[in-house]
């Protein structure tokens, strides 16, 4: 199976790094760097999984993300990404159905590790 995959990020230089890496080993990547166009992708494009920043225009942004990416799809699997301790954030994303929370810096080896880890 080749997933189509979400990188959620408001750095566009992690976004396009994380892309041009995962392109490269034949994954369908796309990419959104606001709350609006991950939301967006999510209903048109309806990725197999999704890495979310959990801080984008708001603190809590990629919660929401994820609150809506499971409305729509719910077997989507969401990692949430923070380069902040964030014990009650992951506390609250792992019970509205995220797989795991990541800390940043995150290597491109290590998402690919979990791309074949939901992929099974």
């Amino acid at each position: 199976m080749n997933p189509k995959i979400l990188i959620i990020d408001d750095e566009v230089d992690v976004l396009e790094f994380q892309k041009s890496y995962l392109s490269r080993r034949k994954y369908t990547v796309l990419t959104a760097s606001n709350t609006n166009d991950a939301l967006e992708a999510i209903k048109k494009e309806s990725p197999d999984i999704v890495f979310c920043d959990i801080r984008l225009e708001t603190d809590t942004a990629g919660l929401d993300i994820l609150e809506q990416a499971k409305k729509i799809k719910p077997d989507t699997v969401v990692y949430l990404i923070t380069g902040l301790p964030e014990v009650e954030l992951e506390k609250k994303g792992l019970a509205l159905g995220a797989k795991e929370l990541l800390h940043k810096p995150i290597t491109n080896e290590a998402l690919e590790g979990k791309i074949k880890e939901a992929i099974g």
